[in-house]
């Protein structure tokens, strides 16, 4: 009975037909009416509960958007539905109904009829916080269990964030006492400061501290409570990394890990509490992200709190309110229809009907986003919003949206354009209306493990994800606990270790199967390996160009070829686009290293933490049964194997397996530890692997337009031979013009001379042929004489040449000279020249007379400033030794201006001596050398 697909009119792409495998798509998209209740009596109990339940849940959500303001989305988009449902109904004939009058829940008795309406809303609860659900998970020794109070079972159970933020411990699970054997985990969709500090203060029983109150505080005194030593700013807001100035998609924690004490008195020697930020890879489609980054943009404006712009918001509104205009959401267009006739067509009313929904759809899914943006992106402390790839490493920049429409799993999940012949017969286009262009995005996990048994974490969800989404972080978290093995979960730590693991898994889980997750190794291995096509398909043509272009030059067909090939030779767009393709993977890649390497840095750190906490109890401090194993364990942790013939301090048989089952649990959460560390180090070595295949393709990429750079430098030296040789004809032609110019000149001149009828020439009348033969002669020796000098290029015309330059040179220097001579200039010159010379030498001895007598003045002022020193250094080592008598020197031996002995002799204690002041006394007084007396 049951197909292996689905029906052509149903919405859901997972085949079904009996064995429903979507019920709730099926029955709200697949099923008329008149089915519906026969589909639902046949389904088991859980699945009508699903359906009940979200029956339930879109009731209350048409209750909210009925009366939610217009200039939300939701309510833009209510009210254009209600407008296409009217003009559906007057192009149909039909009797309009009530707004949202919808079926009574599945199974009760007023089944298919409208009257049932909603129930007065309670405006208590229309706080966003009560309207995002938080899950809660426990675990009681090392088993899943359900928590009291709570619907539904492990591990689907969840609260509201308004729950945990609430003060009353009847209300708020987080303030409830537990036993110690007991582990909880509550978990906040988003990356909001403001329920991450409100949620940790109720776990201490405190009030949330004001906003700014932690760094006032924190500057002033030391932290008294516990929240305030949970929340100092080196642990919380000192590791926000960004400021008021910056874009709201440069909000981010900066990856760090740390244990903190909360006692306020003392420090504690192993810190029970533990904090960790960590980014991590995970998508979007390309569509919420638009409608993410324009709501984020639109409550951006609202914030602003200038007058000019409150006058402008109020007349907006007021136009809006008369003319009953409310699409003011910018992100969402509002489409008109004219119709000419009054009345809308059938078709035309439909279209627009459709149109509605789908636009109505999309803004409930958001709805609570948007409400979520509206209060807490702008407040103190902030909303973290999701950040793409681009974003994340280009954090000053205003808008990516260019660039985050250029990443390669984008271009992967989106339709190529190509010839289509039709929607129906068409299967790519029928492939291509199934694909939803996506984009990687970078999240946040926020995680605190309280006094080792209570774990908070916050990371965002994907946009408008109020329906089950397989692909969630926490879908998948949830999936795996439930599956868990039985003490697989044995503290905190364990269950941190398996948070961890599953935000950084993302993208690297063979066993995930969900289609609308993108395969990003997949989708990256598949661009570099087209590009590496491409690049083949390149190099082998280029080969196949150059082979024509050599066989054209060897053909001599440079005129009439049209150079096609040289054309693609010289052409580097092809080879330039595809760089640059290799080098936008590259880029994304190393920011995903990055983003890995952070993990990388994050987790290490958490495993040092884990390892102090958890090394004591890792010791087998029971004696005799101490065996290889964990004596290899006890020296891999820096622990000494305790004396087995020692006294065993254990008599209880309770406490010693209490004992054993600590050592062994603690063994096994290190082991998952280092197994973390290296799963991630997998994983970056894959992200390698896959830069390394980039590079490899930029790097031939590069070694082919160097090769078209070579081969146009050798394309330009063919031109340059062929032009060359063009030159060579033209200049042969030249030579054939200038020979015959040779040749019929003095022929020409002679004809034009003898066709003078000059007198002398014998009165006119000379006969022709002593004019020829005066002509020829004449003229062949002119031709002759003119050949020799214009072609002759040996040794005779270089010798007449330099003869005729040795002749010319000679009559001008020798009438030169002559004059010169002749007229007394040389003899004056000479005696000039004479006199300039003995003035020249005379200059010379006068200078260096006194330039001497200035040297030995400096000489003789350096022996006086030596001989004091020499006096003063021998006094002194007199006076050292205890000597009576002192340095005495000979007046003579002053060191007289002028005086020739180049020694002075210096009399005292330690004998007779000489200083040489010769050359070596124009040395530092701290280089004096004594030397002997003579």
């Amino acid at each position: 009975m049951a197909p292996s697909h689905s029906p052509s009119t149903c919405l859901s792409d997972i085949p079904h037909g009996n064995l429903v495998l979507d019920p709730v798509v099926h029955f709200n998209g697949c099923l008329p009416a008149a089915k519906q209740r026969r589909f639902y009596e046949s389904l088991p109990r859980d699945s009508q509960e699903r359906i009940s339940r979200v029956h339930t849940k879109i009731l209350e959500l048409r209750q909210r958007l009925e009366t939610t303001h217009h200039d939300s989305s939701a309510g833009a988009r209510l009210h254009e539905f209600n407008q296409a449902m009217s003009q559906w109904y007057a192009a149909t004939g039909r009797r309009p109904r009530a707004p949202y009058a919808s079926p009574a829940k599945p199974g009760s008795s007023s089944w298919g009829s409208q009257s049932e309406r909603y129930p007065p809303r309670q405006e208590a609860e229309d706080s966003v916080d009560s309207h995002i659900k938080a899950p809660v998970i426990y675990f009681k020794n090392g088993l899943p269990c359900d928590v009291p109070g709570l619907s539904k079972t492990f591990p689907h159970q969840k609260t509201t964030v308004a729950d945990l933020l609430s003060e009353d411990p009847a209300r708020n699970p987080i303030m409830q006492q537990t036993d110690d054997d007991v582990i909880r985990y509550f978990h906040l969709p988003a990356n909001n400061m403001a329920w991450a500090e409100g949620v940790i203060a109720r776990y201490y029983h405190d009030r949330r501290p004001e906003p700014d109150g932690l760094l006032h505080k924190s500057r002033s005194r030391r932290p008294q409570s516990k929240t305030e030593m949970m929340l100092q700013p080196g642990y919380w807001q000192g590791q926000q990394n960004f400021d008021v100035d910056s874009e709201v998609h440069a909000r981010h924690m900066r990856p760090f890990c740390a244990s903190i004490s909360v006692d306020p008195m003392a420090a504690e020697p192993t810190p029970k509490n533990a904090v960790l930020f960590m980014p991590y890879l995970h998508w979007e489609t390309d569509r919420g992200r638009f409608r993410s980054a324009e709501i984020i943009k639109d409550v951006g404006k609202r914030s602003l709190n200038s007058i000019s712009e409150l006058v402008d918001r109020a007349k907006h509104q007021l136009a809006h309110t008369e003319t009953q205009d409310t699409t003011s959401a910018p992100w969402v267009p509002h489409h008109t229809v004219t119709v000419s006739e009054g009345v809308m067509s059938r078709k035309q009313a439909l279209g627009q009907l459709l149109r509605a929904a789908a636009a109505l759809l999309e803004a409930m899914d958001s709805h609570v986003e948007e409400k979520l943006m509206m209060e807490y992106l702008h407040v103190e402390p902030p909303l973290h919003p999701r950040r793409t790839l681009d974003q994340a490493y280009y954090g000053a920049l205003r808008n990516t949206g260019t660039r985050d429409r250029d990443q390669v799993v984008y271009r992967g999940t989106t339709p190529q354009p190509h010839e289509c012949i039709g929607m129906e017969v068409c299967p790519q286009c029928n492939e291509d209306i199934r694909k939803t262009p996506r984009v990687i995005m970078v999240d946040q996990l926020w995680m605190w493990i309280l006094d080792e048994k209570t774990i908070i974490t916050s990371f965002p969800r994907r946009w408008g994800r109020n329906r089950p989404d397989p692909s969630a972080i926490h879908k998948s978290l949830r999936t795996r606990l439930q599956y868990a093995r039985d003490g697989e979960i044995s503290s905190a730590y364990d269950l941190a270790l398996v948070i961890v693991d599953e935000t950084s898994r993302v993208f690297f889980d063979r066993a995930k199967t969900n289609r609308s997750q993108p395969n990003l190794v997949e989708l990256f291995t598949a661009a570099i390996r087209d590009l590496t096509y491409k690049q083949t398909a390149a190099f082998d043509q280029f080969l196949i160009y150059t082979h024509l272009a050599g066989r054209d030059y060897k053909r001599q067909r440079f005129v009439s070829s049209d150079n096609s090939s040289q054309n693609h030779l010289l052409n580097i767009n092809p080879e330039g686009e595809l760089l640059k393709e290799v080098k936008d993977i590259m880029d994304e890649l190393h920011i995903m290293m990055r983003i890995k390497e952070q993990q990388q840095t994050v987790m290490e750190t958490f495993v040092k933490h884990i390892r102090r906490a958890l090394t004591p109890l890792a010791r087998s401090r029971r004696p005799g049964t101490a065996t290889q194993a964990s004596a290899a364990w006890d020296i891999a942790l820096g622990v000494a194997s305790l004396d087995a013939g020692g006294d065993s301090p254990y008599t209880d048989d309770t406490a010693r397996h209490r004992e054993e089952h600590q050592c062994q649990t603690a063994r096994r959460t290190l082991a998952r530890a280092d197994t973390l560390l290296l799963d991630l180090n997998e994983r970056i070595a894959e992200l390698r692997a896959l830069v390394q295949n980039a590079q490899n393709t930029a790097a031939a990429l590069k070694d082919l337009l160097t090769l078209k750079q070579q081969q146009a430098g050798v394309i330009e030296a063919r031109e340059a031979v062929k032009q060359a040789q063009l030159t060579l004809k033209q200049g042969q032609s030249i030579m054939i013009f200038t020979l015959v110019t040779i040749v019929f000149l003095p022929l020409s001149f002679c004809a034009s001379l003898f066709g003078m009828n000059a007198a002398e020439l014998n009165d006119g009348h000379l006969p022709l042929s002593d004019e020829l033969r005066l002509m020829f002669p004449i003229s062949a020796g002119i031709i002759f004489l003119s050949l020799i000098l214009a072609f002759s290029r040996g040794v005779f015309t270089n010798s007449g040449v330099a003869l005729v330059r040795s002749a010319v040179s000679f009559m001008w220097n020798t009438a030169w000279t002559w004059l010169w001579v002749r007229s007394g200039g040389f003899v004056v010159g000479r005696e000039l020249m004479v006199t300039a010379n003995r003035l020249r030498e005379r200059e010379g001895k006068v200078t260096g007379g006194m330039k001497a007598e200035v040297l030995r003045r400096e000489k003789n002022l350096e022996r006086m400033r030596a001989a004091g020193h020499v006096k003063a250094l021998t006094r002194q080592r007199g006076a050292v030794e205890g000597g009576v008598g002192r340095g005495m020197a000979s007046p003579a031996s002053e060191g007289i201006p002028g005086s020739p002995s180049p020694f002075l002799v210096v009399r005292g204690r330690f004998g007779e001596g000489d200083v040489e002041l010769g050359e070596r006394g124009r040395k530092p007084s701290s280089q004096i050398h004594l030397v002997p007396g003579r």
